[in-house]
């Protein structure tokens, strides 16, 4: 039977000691790790986030222009309400114009007419009054005739006495007839 007692101790490595054998293959797994992700990830993640940055840019440049354009719309706005505003307004006084000369011209037309209508009534009356002065004298001489006539008897016609009634109206002042 052996003994076992020419046996060394092993050491129980601690947390602090350092294994050379170990420190040498972590190394090479490291800059394995870090060949393969240089070769497979990083590229495509630095591409992604090329990529990703680039739409970023372009979103805020599109945003910029759209700012823009939304600003020079909205002054285009605010000066086409400015002018739309002034033409209103010019058209309303333009119509505010136009319906006072309409309404000085329709008052002038109707002054016209009135002043006709009473014209032709005052023509008309005179007419009238000449018709009636003229039958009036009609009438008054057949009376006179009639009476005349009567109280007289005598031997002279109607046509001549007709014409000495008549005669004797025309003697007479205007304003009594």
């Amino acid at each position: 039977m052996a003994s076992f007692t020419n046996v060394t101790p092993v050491l129980a490595a601690g947390i602090a000691d350092i294994n050379p054998g170990l420190t040498l293959w972590a190394a090479i797994t490291f800059l394995l790790l870090l060949f393969v992700l240089g070769k497979f990830a990083w590229g495509p993640i630095v591409k992604l986030l090329d990529e990703r940055e680039k739409t970023i840019r372009e979103a805020i440049d599109s945003a910029k222009q759209e700012r823009a354009e939304a600003e020079r719309m909205l002054a285009e706005q605010k000066e086409s309400l400015v002018h739309a505003t002034r033409e209103a307004a010019e058209i309303a006084k333009r119509n505010q114009q136009e319906v006072e000369v309409l309404r000085q011209q329709l008052t002038a037309r109707a002054r016209k007419e009135a002043d006709e209508l009473v014209a032709g009534a005052r023509k008309q009356i005179v007419e009238e009054k000449s018709k009636a002065v003229a039958e009036l004298r009609g009438m008054v001489a057949d009376l006179a005739i009639d009476a005349a006539s009567r109280l007289v008897k005598s031997s002279l016609d109607e046509k001549a006495q007709r014409q000495l009634v008549e005669d004797y109206l025309k003697q007479l002042p205007v304003g009594r007839a």
